[in-house]
């Protein structure tokens, strides 16, 4: 990967999230962290902006840093590590008005109908496992100038990547995997 292509990745608010992915890489818990902080953190800052408030990351949801954090994921402290640079990074972003690719990746909306009322549970987990090997076997696709084919990757087949027996429902885990992977899979295909 070229520095160049580093950089505009980094300036899209998808540099942690796109070097776990280009390198495959087990998900670490300070970035799955990251991620929950950076939606929190872009959702407050953008309700900030709405308000004409004050740019201010100080919030019990910044000192607390455990919202969606599960045991299964790893250390508490590692996870709160990564949420509170996420949550700061996601309130200037969303403060400013700057619409990411992490963002419109992992916003509410966009999985809303396939986990109605269970914010911060284990189909988040399947959502960021699933987007981040969407993302990878997109890009490496596109880099071996391959078909625009997702379903025909064993990661979308067998779509238990993160799953633990603890979660629940295999078949609800899968049907969000498979979601999340698709649009990872489209972003790292177009290059966004």
């Amino acid at each position: 990967m070229t520095n160049i292509m580093r950089l505009w990745l980094s300036s899209l608010g998808l540099g942690l999230l796109f070097v776990a992915a280009a390198n495959a890489g087990p998900i670490d818990v300070r970035h799955h962290g990251y991620e929950h902080g950076f939606r929190d953190g872009f959702e407050y800052g953008r309700d900030l902006r709405a308000r004409g408030g004050a740019l201010d990351f100080n919030t019990d949801a910044y000192r607390e840093a455990d919202h969606g954090y599960q045991a299964v994921f790893g250390a508490r402290e590692e996870f709160q590590t990564g949420y509170r640079e996420g949550y700061r990074i996601g309130v200037d972003d969303g403060f400013k008005g700057v619409t990411t690719r992490l963002e419109q990746a992992f916003s509410e909306d966009r999985y809303a109908s396939e986990r109605p009322d269970q914010r911060g549970n284990y189909l988040d987990v399947a959502a960021d496992v699933a987007y981040r090997d969407g993302l990878s076997a997109g890009l490496k696709d596109y880099r071996d100038h391959r078909a625009f084919l997702a379903a025909e990757h064993d990661a979308w087949k067998d779509a238990d990547h993160g799953y633990d027996r603890a979660f629940g429902s295999k078949d609800e885990y899968r049907r969000a995997y498979r979601t999340a992977f698709e649009a990872g899979y489209r972003d790292g295909y177009s290059g966004r």
